[in-house]
């Protein structure tokens, strides 16, 4: 019975010290990463310290059949912590789109966001302002901003959740004008319009987002 006790045991401390390595990998923590690691030496010397005497020497099991034993242990531990990992992991995709890539000087210029959660599962995130994304125009060249979302003047922490397979959307009308200037007209060129969620740890705008997609537009004169 005790010797049923030990096999046991030991196979527990192997399962437990592998899914805990694989996920501090996974988690790709630096600072964690580098204090689990003398933790996980002291661990692992420890359990085999106990399979050298309990296994080996009291139970007279062979140095092979532990070997194999952990071997074992080890493929299913990972199998189940990559799969359990898989599972719990956000998938998000997001993109930007126009309903046209060229726009006559004041024409509306419709503007998409969507986010997919292609996970497994539910998903949420926080966005520093109100509305789960912001919006940004620059001309194309000058580094000029011409227009940004109004949300970005609401800072307002919000949780938005998404369900698996499915998406939130968002729509913007820009008008064309200079939301800085509105005296001034928008001249033809090339302009970029970029999209993101605000990080709810920076400042706004945000300069680290969480994600973000952008895209170009032509306005001509004709």
């Amino acid at each position: 019975m005790k010797f049923r006790s030990h096999i046991l045991l030991f196979s527990l401390a192997i399962f437990i010290l592998t899914s805990v390595g694989l996920f501090v990998v996974y988690a790709r923590n630096k600072v964690l990463l580098f204090w689990s690691v003398f933790s996980y030496i002291i661990a692992g010397s420890l359990v085999f310290a106990f399979a050298l005497h309990f296994l080996i020497g009291k139970s007279k099991l062979s140095v092979k059949k532990v070997l194999l034993l952990t071997f074992a242990v080890i493929v299913v531990a990972a199998t189940t912590t990559h799969s359990v990992w898989t599972i719990i992991t956000p998938r998000w995709s997001f993109s930007l789109s126009t309903d046209k890539s060229t726009y006559a000087i004041g024409e509306n210029v419709r503007i998409t966001a969507s986010l997919e959660n292609r996970g497994f599962i539910t998903h949420s995130f926080k966005s520093s302002i109100r509305e789960p994304f912001a919006i940004m125009i620059i001309r194309w060249g000058y580094s000029r901003q011409v227009w940004f979302s109004p949300a970005l003047l609401v800072p307002e922490e919000t949780e938005f959740t998404i369900p698996s397979h499915q998406s939130l959307e968002r729509t913007f009308i820009w008008n064309q004008t200079n939301i800085h200037h509105p005296e001034e007209k928008i001249e033809p060129g090339r302009y970029y319009i970029r999209a993101w969620i605000e990080s709810v740890t920076s400042d706004i705008p945000s300069w680290d987002p969480i994600l973000f997609a952008g895209t170009k537009i032509n306005i001509t004169t004709t």
